[in-house]
Order: C-alpha cells, then structure tokens, then sequence
C-alpha cells in the first residue's frame, strides 16, 4: 500500500491544491465539497445493475461471515468438545479485532490518489490478502487440534483472511457516499442490505446442497465470492482520481480554466507522510463535532452484540430442540431468516427515502420484534417452530441491515473522511459481534452439563443479555437529534 499516492488532510480540505509538473508546483483554486447539495437532483442516477455490481462486496461478505460463525467455524471447533464454545469465542474476538484496520484503510484510501481512484485498490488488495488466508485455512481444516503448531497457523491465517475481508468491505462503503447521489442513498443501502442477505442465503443454502457440508469446498466457495466481488468492483466502480474528478467538477462550473494545468492526467503525491498521531486520530469520532454519527456508531454496536447469541445457535439446536443433524438445521433455518429478510431491505429503503428519511422507527420495530423472539425461544421445543420464529427474526433484521447503513450515510459529517469515518462504524459492527460471544462464551461453558452440551439455564442467560443489548441499541439512537449534511 505505500506504493499508492496520496493527499494529506489539508490537501482536501484547503481552498486549493497543488499538481505536478516537472518537479514544479501550480496552485489551482477550487474545493472537493464546492458542489452544493442542491445541484444532487441534476446528478444522474445510477442503474439498479451498476449500484448492484459497484456493492457486489456486500454479496461475497454476506455469503462468507454469516456461514463463518454460524457453520464454518462451529463445525471446526466441534473437535474441542467441552471447550468448543470458548474456542469459538477466540475467533469471534479475532475477527473483531481485525476490524480495527478498517479505519486505517479508510484513512489511507480517503487520500489516496491513484489512478484507479480512492477505493479500488484497497478491495483488490483486501481481496488477495483473503484469498490466501482462505486457501492456507482450507489446507489446515478439520485438522486444528492435532497439535499447537497447526492451530497456530490455522489462527494466524484466519486473522489474514478477516483483515482482507474487512479491508474489502471499508472500502467498498466508503463507494455509496462517494458514488452514489443523495437521493439514492436509501434505495442503494437497500440493495447492499439485499445482497448482503441474498449472499448469506446463497451461503446457507450451498453448503446444505452442493457442497454437502464440506469443510473443504466451502473454503473454494468463499475464495470463488471475494474473487467474484473483486473483479465486479474493478470494472464498474467508474471512481477517478480524487484530483481529477475535482478539477473536471470545478471546470464545469467555471470555477477556473481547465488550461491552468498542464493535463487532467496530473495527480497530487503527499506533501508529508501519515503520522501516527493521525492512524491514532482514525479510531476516533467527536461525540460533540460529529454528535449523530456517534450515537448512531453506539447504537449499533450495541445492536450487533444482540445479534452475536445467533454464533451459538447451532449448539442450541442440538441442546435443546434435539435435531439430528445441527449443521443441517442451521443452514435450513438461516436459509428461512435470510429469504424473509431479504424481502423486506429494498422496499424498506424505497419507502424510507419516499417518507422523508425516516429511519429510527424501522430500528425501534426491529429490536422490539428480535427482543421477543428471543425470549419466545425459550418456551419452544420443536424445529417447526423455530422457523416460525426465524422467519419473523429474519424481516426485522433485514429492516434493521437497511436502516443501520441509511443512518450511517444520513449523518456521515464529512465527505472528505468519508471512508475513515464508515471504518469507525463498521469497527462497531465486529465490536459488538466481538463482544456478545466473549462475554456469551464463558457463560455458555459454566452451565456446561460435562458431556459437551449446555443448559437451558445458559441459553436462558444468553437470550435475556441479547434482549438487554437490543433495547440499549434503540434507547441509545433516541440521542439522534437529525440528519446532519453530507
């Protein structure tokens, strides 16, 4: 990534900024945020195909991290027996931590001046990171517990492929402010909750069919979506160059003379490289300056530590409704929640857009309807039911997928930090997934029955904190006061 050009902060944000010319530089007057929102109903709206294929990384991550924890991982972890549960809560709290490099991305790529433009370098280069953590995980799988080293390596590969994958989806966020005209933003968010649902269906859906639980092929599975998504980003994502696309905006408005310059071709290199005060400055979001977007960040950081109880549902498949085959039933059953879920994100975001963009009801509903399934699945003992129950779970997160990102895009402060910005929210979402199995973990394993089961009583304790963290993720959004301008 050091190759890559860039603009420091002040570049962005001055009222000019310097090109290059035989060694030399030339001051232009002009501003990236110059263009006033009132000019966005001019702006051309893009196709539903191009929007689809611009955010098909949505597709690849909901394919590959909703059958991770959910199968994947369980499966692999199976072979710890007692100590499953606390195995799977290592790699959840790896994933989480590996989150942490989605604002550094964001940094760099909100400066970044290559001529494939701001975004797209950084999903290729997420997606050949994951690739090969994928393909170093397959040649260990089913095998983690012969002995240290090859856990080790196992672990190791899985925090390179949660690297890649985040560095991928940091990235291709960050395209909806910078793409996408405002008065898409709902419907767009919409289609990336869509194909985020419709890649976990997909996921679900293929490992309970042709790649008949396979460990090994679903590892050829998730390589084949992140090379997929790759390729779709590279050839439709029409970004340029963040200095050309601003001296070509301020030459249609005749802020000055394209002929100042010597071509548009010209790219700005850094004046001074990044600090580690600024890496460390990433991290943060101003509860004051940016007082929406913060509390919209806690908010659902909460909400994912609700909907992380959902990483232990296999082994509560086999506890407590008895089913034969748990891998088996869990696929079915996510394949049931994410069909109903994916019904209900782009008309959601359509109608959301059409009423004003109002977003914090569909929240408020969808935590209300997740609390009480929640606690409805402690009075059910037959699997029919539980589809029931999935099915319902499944439409108020789909809701809630669409509206957590509208929010996001909604509040965003500042186009210029755009990426970095989305890189602390998306932080939030792997925070709170983190966070859920860590403290849901250890509980699970105290209410261990010796045989390599787990209680009611722990599954109990369980739904009631998922509950707890919903109702603080809606009370926490009452703080939202409005919309502040992207």
């Amino acid at each position: 990534m050091s190759s890559l050009p860039l603009l420091t902060k002040g570049d962005c944000n001055a009222s000019s900024y310097n090109t290059t010319e035989n060694g030399e530089f030339r001051r232009i007057s002009s501003k990236l945020d110059d263009i006033d929102d009132d000019d966005d109903d001019n702006v051309p709206k893009l196709g539903v195909l191009q929007i689809m294929a611009i955010l098909s990384g949505a597709f690849a991550y909901g394919g590959v991290m909703s059958t991770y924890f959910l199968l994947t991982l369980p499966s692999e972890c199976s072979v710890f027996g007692d100590g499953s549960s606390i195995a799977l809560g290592v790699f959840v709290g790896i994933a989480g931590f590996s989150q942490l490099v989605a604002p550094i991305v964001g940094l760099i790529s909100d400066r970044c001046a290559h001529r494939m433009g701001r975004r797209r370098p950084f999903v290729i280069v997420g997606g050949v990171i994951s690739i090969v953590g994928l393909l170093v995980q397959q040649a260990f799988s089913a095998r983690i517990d012969v002995d240290n080293r090859n856990w080790y390596i196992y672990v190791v590969a899985f925090f390179c492929t949660m690297i890649g994958m985040n560095t991928i989806f940091a990235a291709m966020i960050a395209l909806i402010p910078d793409l996408v005209p405002n008065h898409q933003i709902g419907t767009a968010n919409g289609f990336e909750a869509l194909l985020f649902v419709s890649g976990s269906l997909f996921g679900f859906a293929s490992f309970n069919t042709y790649l008949n639980e396979s460990l090994y092929s679903i590892y050829n599975f998730y390589i084949a979506l992140n090379f997929g998504c790759v390729i779709l980003t590279w050839m439709y994502a029409n970004e340029q160059p963040i200095l050309v696309q601003n001296v070509k905006d301020q030459a249609q408005k005749n802020t000055f003379r394209e002929d100042t310059i010597s071509s548009l071709d010209d790219y700005a290199y850094p004046s001074s490289p990044i600090t580690w005060t600024q890496v460390k400055d990433s991290f943060f979001i101003s509860p004051t300056d940016h007082h929406d977007f913060f509390f919209v960040t806690v908010s659902r950081t909460f909400y994912y530590m609700g909907i992380s109880v959902q990483t232990f549902f296999l082994y509560y498949l086999r506890d407590i409704i008895k089913v034969t085959d748990p891998e088996g039933s869990m696929a079915i059953l996510a394949v049931v929640g994410q069909a109903f879920g994916a019904i209900a994100t782009v008309p959601i975001g359509m109608i959301s857009d059409y009423c004003g963009k109002q977003r914090k009801p569909y929240v408020f509903a969808s935590c209300a309807i997740l609390s009480i399934t929640n606690f409805s699945l402690l009075y059910i003992r037959s699997f029919r039911s539980v589809m029931i129950i999935a099915s319902i779970a499944g439409i108020a997160n789909g809701a809630y997928l669409t509206m957590d990102t509208s929010l996001a895009m909604d509040t965003l402060p500042n186009s210029d930090e755009s990426a970095r910005m989305l890189g602390v929210w998306g932080v939030a979402m792997f925070i709170g997934s983190a966070l859920g199995p860590m403290i849901g973990g250890p509980l699970l394993f105290l209410t261990s029955s010796g045989n390599g089961s787990y209680s009611l009583f722990g599954y109990g304790l369980l739904f009631f904190l998922s509950a707890l963290y919903y109702s603080m993720s809606a009370l926490i959004l009452t703080f939202v006061n409005s919309s502040e301008k992207r």
